[in-house]
């Protein structure tokens, strides 16, 4: 079982009372998952909201090609992901593989957004993070984005 002292400590429900946790770890579950497993797929409605206790899960954008691109990494403890649960059209805009076994916090997304909705102050608090947490994650892309064109040499003409 969760505690609502573990849940307080992540990143994206940090901001939230007691009643708050305890009502979202209601509608959650502890599972785990073997190196290799998708959790979900690009493409796939959005049902639920993860959140990292132990592992290590890639986050990848499928391209026309067999392989995969790898947009992140959600490798700390308390950091979450399937974020599109909980934002229109809720649907996954990557995949999830484990690169290494994981154990997941696995929330019920319609559970989560009935309550934003009944509790706005909850809901924007949320938000807020949620805004955050695109934004952080926005500019480290961006950031390796400048690294791996630095990497190649420009041709003059």
């Amino acid at each position: 079982m969760v505690s609502r002292a573990w849940l307080k400590k992540t990143e994206l429900f940090e901001v939230l009372d007691e009643s708050h946790l305890d009502e979202l770890l209601s509608h959650s579950t502890v599972q785990s998952f073997p190196e290799g497993e998708i959790v979900f797929r690009e493409g796939g409605k959005a049902t639920h909201l993860y959140v990292l206790m132990e592992g290590m899960i890639r986050l990848s954008v499928r391209e026309q090609e067999p392989a995969d691109f790898i947009t992140s990494q959600v490798s700390k403890e308390g950091m979450v992901f399937g974020i599109p649960s909980l934002l229109e059209p809720f649907c996954y805009n990557l995949t999830a593989t484990c690169l290494k076994p994981s154990t997941l916090l696995v929330m019920e997304a319609d559970q989560v957004r009935k309550r934003m909705e009944e509790e706005p102050r909850m809901g924007m608090a949320i938000m807020k993070r949620l805004a955050l947490l695109y934004f952080n994650r926005l500019n480290d892309l961006r950031k390796g984005i400048i690294i791996f064109v630095k990497t190649f040499p420009t041709r003059k003409s």
